[in-house]
């Protein structure tokens, strides 16, 4: 039995589903990971499939070598692979209007030129007579599909937390380069296969000695970036901030920033201090969403705490926290415990956890996934984990509907500055009080205190601030406030950020 064309098949769905999941990986960091990336990359793809599968359609109904078609379009495509990223950088860096457009189109390139395989592996694999034509054709699509499968495994899994993007697409583009090559060994003459793999060698070579600049040249333009830190749950970005401390990016939107000075406060850390004085001791602390560890190393200076349960789903901030030690240091405290997971999984593998203070670092309500830490049901979740006049604060990013959820799930909620406060009695009354004052001013962070001297007016305009409850922001706005639902997905489409 003939196996090449089989293999021809796999190394087309390999390399097909390879390249998809660097594109969407590429595409939706550039666009700062809205949900509307994925389904145009996939769109794109489709396009692009289709129009392959054509041209590979007509190629096979010729008298051409299949084989040589075979070569050269992959050889193609792995140089084109290695290319069309730094041209999709280039253009997302200079000419930002045109980067979906251009992003759309090299995405259909790079899926036709694959595509154009599947049709000749079928005409080479399949035999055209006899009772064998459909387990041939059978054969085929197999081979096929378990490319496909394990493209993205192998991509998504493997290369993309050890490889940064840029060094990915250079291996996927030489794999392709060299299957290529593999089908014109037996077709082409031996000088001409040398001078092939010599041009593949040099294809390495010029992979590897690229600087590794694609994702500063797609990166949101918000200062010099002093490092990257990459791993298969996404890219965090750092940028220096000056006087208002190292800016955090995660999948290219803000995330925080490194500022501990709360007079400074470039971070809004206001809307986690006056936690301290809601809950004058909270014993038990959870927080979700670690960042750059900035929150983290101020709730390790509250008084009371006794234990501190962190999770963060991307590992990489650890890895962007090494050149901060003082947030670093936080992590080496005894009182925290860092779990590395998906925060609605954790919450239902701990059922009988409670909490008297629960901080939600939520990202921008409009990005992918953000729905999944501001529905109904999430916060549900959460509740079951609240011991009696807990209290839970988490990042509303400016959509109205976070607070009418929150109001929808506890008996009290409150919108402070962006945060939305909840729990099961009125707490507001507490920040107008001697007490609350006294207890961020007797804040000590790192053997310090965390107000210096003279803060009094700072301190004041923090626990000073309005909350403002669902019927006020209902009135602000002219359309009805509604409930953000795990099924809805209403932040991220409907109330979303414009793609």
């Amino acid at each position: 039995m003939n196996r090449a064309p089989h293999l021809l098949s796999f190394a087309a769905g390999f390399l097909s589903l390879s390249q998809e999941i660097l594109w969407i990986r590429l595409f939706g960091f550039a666009n700062e990971s809205v949900p509307q990336a994925l389904s145009f990359v996939l769109a794109a793809y489709l396009l692009g499939i289709a129009l392959g599968a054509r041209i590979g359609k007509e190629a096979s109904t010729g008298t051409r070598n299949l084989w040589v078609v075979s070569g050269l379009v992959l050889t193609a495509s792995g140089v084109f692979d290695l290319a069309s990223p730094w041209l999709y950088g280039i253009v997302a860096h200079s000419a930002e209007n045109w980067q979906k457009a251009c992003g759309g189109l090299l995405v259909m390139i790079t899926a036709a030129l694959k595509a154009v395989v599947f049709p000749i592996a079928h005409h080479l694999g399949s035999d055209q007579t006899g009772n064998r034509v459909g387990r041939s054709m059978s054969r085929v699509y197999a081979f096929n599909i378990a490319g496909s499968a394990l493209g993205p495994i192998v991509t998504g899994f493997v290369l993309l937390d050890i490889l940064t993007t840029q060094q990915c697409f250079a291996v996927v583009a030489v794999l392709g380069f060299f299957a290529g090559v593999l089908c014109l060994f037996k077709c082409w003459p031996a000088w001409r296969i040398a001078a092939l793999g010599t041009a593949g060698i040099a294809l390495c070579g010029l992979a590897w000695a690229l600087p590794d600049r694609l994702i500063h040249l797609v990166a949101t333009d918000a200062g010099t970036i002093k490092r990257i830190v990459e791993t298969r749950h996404g890219i965090v970005t750092i940028y220096d901030g000056g006087q208002s401390g190292d800016a955090v990016y995660g999948g290219n939107v803000y995330d925080g920033r490194a500022n501990l000075d709360p007079v400074v406060n470039s971070n809004g850390i206001d809307r986690l201090l006056i936690l301290s004085a809601l809950q004058d001791r909270p014993r038990r602390v959870l927080m979700i969403g670690l960042s750059i560890g900035s929150w983290l190393k101020l709730v390790t200076a509250f008084p009371g705490v006794e234990q501190i349960d962190i999770i963060e789903i991307n590992p990489g901030y650890l890895g962007a926290m090494q050149d901060y030690p003082r947030q670093l240091s936080a992590l080496r405290d005894a009182r925290v415990r860092l779990h590395i997971d998906d925060g609605r999984r954790w919450l239902k593998g701990q059922p009988g956890a409670r909490y008297d203070l629960v901080v939600v670092n939520t990202t921008w309500h409009w990005r992918v996934y953000a729905s999944s830490l501001l529905s109904r049901e999430f916060l549900s979740e959460v509740k079951a984990h609240m011991a009696p006049g807990a209290i839970l604060a988490y990042n509303s990013t400016g959509s109205p509907d976070v607070l009418r959820t929150a109001s929808a799930v506890f008996g009290n909620a409150y919108r402070y500055q962006g945060f939305v406060v909840a729990s099961d009695h009125d707490f507001r009354p507490g920040l107008r009080t001697q007490a609350a004052f006294d207890r961020l001013q007797s804040l000590v962070l790192d053997g310090a205190p965390l107000f210096p001297p003279g803060s009094g007016k700072v301190i004041r305009s923090f626990l000073d601030r309005t909350f403002i409850d669902v019927a006020r922001e209902q009135a602000d706005h002219s359309r009805p406030l509604d409930i953000i639902t795990d099924d809805n997905l209403l932040t991220e489409y409907r109330a979303g950020h414009r793609f």
